[in-house]
């Protein structure tokens, strides 16, 4: 699926699919997070200052800042939309989880052996039919 770290115990469900950040290894993930924590103070020290700022400002404020950063501007985000990604990344995980269905379980394995493992039962023995 292309998803890493999404729970402990590494089972994918469909709600991750669709959560951009999970597709974020750990050392991403933890520059998001950074760039999150200090977008916040920023935001924070603006509403301190009394600065009124439209949302479209924010959305420059934001681009300014990844670019004094180095870091990339996301070209293309206007070409697919979340509803098409999130449709995409859904058939996915259909694909994904008929295959992992597919697969038994250890408790599948365990449960045939056990069964093999039983004694036959004996025959009943047969009536005779009374005339």
């Amino acid at each position: 699926m292309g998803l890493f770290g999404t729970r402990p115990d590494g089972i994918v469900r469909k709600d991750d699919v669709s959560v951009a950040k999970n597709y974020l290894t750990s050392d991403e993930l933890q520059v998001l997070n950074r760039i999150v924590t200090i977008y916040i103070e920023f935001a924070e020290l603006q509403a301190l200052e009394r600065k009124e700022m439209t949302m479209m400002d924010w959305v420059t404020k934001l681009d300014d800042f990844l670019k004094i950063t180095g870091r990339p501007l996301l070209g293309h985000a206007e070409h697919v939309s979340h509803e098409t990604a999130k449709a995409k990344a859904e058939l996915v995980y259909a694909r994904y989880r008929a295959l992992r269905d597919a697969v038994p379980r250890a408790v599948d394995a365990s449960f045939e052996s056990a069964v093999t493992q039983l004694p036959k039962p004996a025959p009943k023995p047969r009536r005779k039919k009374q005339l």
